[in-house]
């Protein structure tokens, strides 16, 4: 093969790839993806209770893989417990879903939606059946914090139950 001819093949490959890659960067903005961006960062988290607020762990959020892709890896101030997740867009219903890996080894999946303007976190399934639905509430959004309420519900969602006050505190 001349090397020209190479050359040619060499060039119209690379220009391939490079008009895949541009495609696949611009797949991973807008929509469900913008979703978790105010929530990036580094964090402390505190249970919020009666007594004031009580310190939990720390929580690193991230994206991976040019923003498709969405890391957590939370550990408690004991390393008593520690999880890790990732989630991503699926392409068919452009919802976020995020699978969390427990260090103890059970898993649980939650979709990420907007309702009323709320970001709301569902839990879809996991290793642990539960006889309820439960979710969190991501409130009170601003560049330094925000507030998760644990919401649990017996009946598929009517009615909905506060179970706990999470307020998670950027790491300056």
């Amino acid at each position: 093969m001349s090397s020209l001819k190479c050359i040619f093949i060499f060039i119209t490959v690379f220009l391939m790839a490079t008009a895949s890659y541009a495609q696949s960067d611009g797949k991973c903005k807008g929509g469900s993806h913008e979703l978790v961006k105010p929530f990036l960062g580094n964090w402390k988290e505190y249970n919020v209770t009666e007594n004031g607020e009580e310190f939990i762990g720390t929580l690193q959020s991230k994206l991976d893989l040019n923003g498709c892709v969405i890391s957590q890896r939370f550990v408690s101030s004991d390393s008593s417990f520690s999880y890790v997740s990732f989630g991503y867009v699926i392409p068919s219903s452009n919802i976020l879903e995020e699978t969390y890996v427990f260090d103890n080894g059970s898993i649980s999946k939650y979709q990420w939606l907007l309702e009323d303007s709320t970001t709301i976190t569902r839990r879809i399934g996991g290793t642990r059946k539960m006889d309820h639905l439960q979710q969190l509430r991501l409130t009170n959004v601003s560049k330094n914090q925000y507030d998760v309420i644990e919401e649990q519900s017996n009946d598929g969602g009517i009615t909905l139950e506060r179970v706990e006050l999470t307020r998670i505190k950027r790491i300056e």
